[in-house]
């Protein structure tokens, strides 16, 4: 009773909406509401569109950037129930400052950790330059669950990033550790330990010179420590089966991944092992990719032996099924192609990737659906990342003993 409650109150009486999608896609009841959200929040994007010829007026209401995600920024406003909540209420109290950075490179990263206020609205943290100029400017608003980033030139605000892969993990009353790494071309953030975006340099690096935290937290502390490797996590460790004894039936839609996930191959996936992911298409997805790369790290890049990246944009239920590489700091050639696939909103599928003597070949519920010749030596895998519009239960080496 108190779930259905609290989606007549959160939906504003959709009820027999939402519990029409929740019958026919099998998603959870949080993920249904969002994906009505979703839609009254694009109804009141063209509502947006329609009302304010400028593109400027438009971007003071909200960040495009934001359209691109499933993980959208949303609130209902008080006063006008199924509104874009336009608060502008912050509190701009500095509550840390460190002064007098030097030696700014590639490889300092800037920790920051402290206590979110019971009451907090948002907060920020500001990497800036002598003349006042914000090179960063990291903004989380708990309300809307999304993290501003931005930078500042003469006063002006730069275009605002607020899309990411990465749930919103921080909350009210609870402890906060941000990690922010410089490299040669980017800002690379951690958020509570899992990697979390990233945000190219418009400002120089080198002229940073102080960093300040302001807003509804406490007890901060902040370190500045360099680092050779990008990020420090715990990898979860893929399961081994044997194809004699395991069955795909005896997989489980009640437990998931976190996501972005980072497994660790046990042994090498050579000629005769096949790796085997069990998920669910997010019911408004876009895209997903996964690859086999030589080690869990962000930065430095690691080589990416297999790429694979559908794509669930085009019209008529075909899939754009994209492979590639990334050697020595660039992709390699993409190999693409389109099919009609099993891949649909809110529904499971079992996806498949058999490395033969020769090739990977993918297979989405025991339909064969691409091939990857190898560009390298496949004994140089490691590690398996998945990233995108899906949800993982389950990812397991299968081999052939």
């Amino acid at each position: 009773m108190a779930v259905i409650c609290y989606l007549l109150f959160s939906i504003g009486g959709d009820l027999f909406e939402i519990a029409d999608v929740f019958i026919s896609s099998g998603a959870s009841f949080a993920e249904c509401r969002n994906y009505l959200l979703c839609k009254r929040r694009e109804q009141l994007i063209r509502y947006y569109i329609a009302q304010y010829s400028k593109q400027e007026e438009l971007t003071t209401i909200m960040s495009t950037e934001s359209i691109d995600s499933c993980e959208f920024a949303y609130q209902d406003s008080p006063k006008s129930p199924g509104s874009i909540s336009l608060d502008k209420s912050s509190s701009t109290e500095v509550v840390y400052t460190l002064e007098n950075i030097t030696e700014v490179s590639p490889g300092l990263s800037f920790v920051i950790s402290g206590s979110i206020l019971l009451t907090c609205e948002r907060f920020s943290i500001n990497l800036m330059l002598k003349n006042s100029d914000l090179a960063l400017h990291f903004n989380p608003r708990l309300p809307q669950n999304y993290i501003v980033r931005n930078c500042r030139v003469k006063g002006i605000w730069g275009k605002e990033e607020v899309a990411s892969p990465l749930s919103f993990n921080l909350h009210r009353g609870q402890k906060f550790n941000i990690q922010i790494l410089v490299t040669d071309k980017e800002f690379l953030m951690c958020v509570n330990g899992r990697h979390f975006n990233s945000f190219k340099h418009r400002l120089p690096y080198k002229k940073i010179c102080a960093l300040e935290v302001k807003g509804d937290v406490k007890d901060v502390l902040v370190e500045q420590v360099y680092t050779e490797t990008y990020p420090d996590i715990v990898l979860d460790d893929i399961q081994q089966v044997s194809k004699e004894n395991f069955h795909i039936s005896e997989l489980s839609d009640t437990n998931y991944k976190m996501m972005p996930y980072t497994g660790r191959l046990g042994e090498y996936f050579t000629n005769g092992k096949s790796l085997l992911i069990r998920g669910r298409v997010k019911l408004l997805p876009h895209s997903f990719f996964l690859n086999l790369q030589t080690n869990h790290y962000v930065w430095p890049h690691p080589n990416i032996l297999f790429h694979l990246n559908p794509r669930f944009g085009s019209v008529g239920g075909k899939h754009v099924i994209c492979r590639n590489s990334w050697f020595n700091g660039k992709w390699d050639r993409e190999e693409r192609s389109e099919n009609l696939t099993d891949f649909m909103p809110g529904k499971t599928f079992h996806l498949k990737i058999a490395c033969t003597d020769v090739s990977y070949q993918v297979y989405l519920n025991d339909k064969l659906i691409a091939e990857f010749f190898f560009r390298e030596n496949p004994r140089r895998v490691e590690t398996v990342y998945i990233q995108g519009d899906i949800r993982v239960y389950d990812v397991l080496l299968e081999s052939d003993c």
